[in-house]
């Protein structure tokens, strides 16, 4: 799940008019401006309204939640003020998420005070490297490659990673405190 704030007039006309949406990763160039987007990544996913809400202004909050991998195989950046684009279902990775896979994900959930996460892990059976790729406070092109390859391996080592660097981080404690200064 997402939660978006949707301010550009282009976006505002694309959740008013009720459409699910491909997230793609820009590769190259930027979001607005000259040369925007001038490449994208392959690989994205369909993000499906959950909730939307009206805000002032025309605004929308919107709460996604990721359906479908996707290939993008063209893009139309000309008949809706939004990009269009015809795509290709990606499959699901193999049922059977790995014992190792859902206890890394536990404890990466629990270390950001989500209880729970055996529970919700068990539920979301082979989405639980979705959910990993989600959650993730890891580098962009980090968790492009696991949205790429669905590969649980790869989820088990970006987790693993970040709950080392959380340890590490952790072990440098909190910071003596001064008296204020006098001046």
């Amino acid at each position: 799940m997402q939660s978006l704030h949707v301010f550009e007039e282009r976006y505002r006309l694309l959740i008013a008019e009720g459409r699910d949406f491909g997230v793609v990763l820009i590769r190259l160039g930027s979001e607005v401006g000259p040369g925007r987007a001038r490449e994208l990544h392959e690989v994205g996913t369909i993000a499906a309204l959950e909730r939307v809400t009206p805000l002032p202004g025309g605004r929308f909050h919107v709460l996604v939640r990721g359906t479908i991998r996707f290939r993008l195989l063209s893009v139309d950046a000309t008949s809706h003020p939004y990009l269009m684009g015809w795509v290709q279902r990606l499959p699901d990775p193999p049922v059977g998420e790995s014992p190792r896979l859902v206890g890394l994900l536990t404890r990466y959930l629990r270390a950001h005070g989500v209880e729970g996460g055996p529970e919700l892990v068990d539920r979301l059976g082979r989405r639980t490297i979705w959910l990993a790729g989600s959650v993730l406070q890891a580098e962009l092109p980090r968790r492009q490659r696991l949205l790429e390859t669905g590969d649980p391996a790869l989820a088990e080592e970006l987790l693993a990673e970040e709950l080392a660097r959380m340890s590490r981080l952790g072990r440098l404690g909190t910071p003596p405190t001064r008296p204020p200064s006098p001046n």
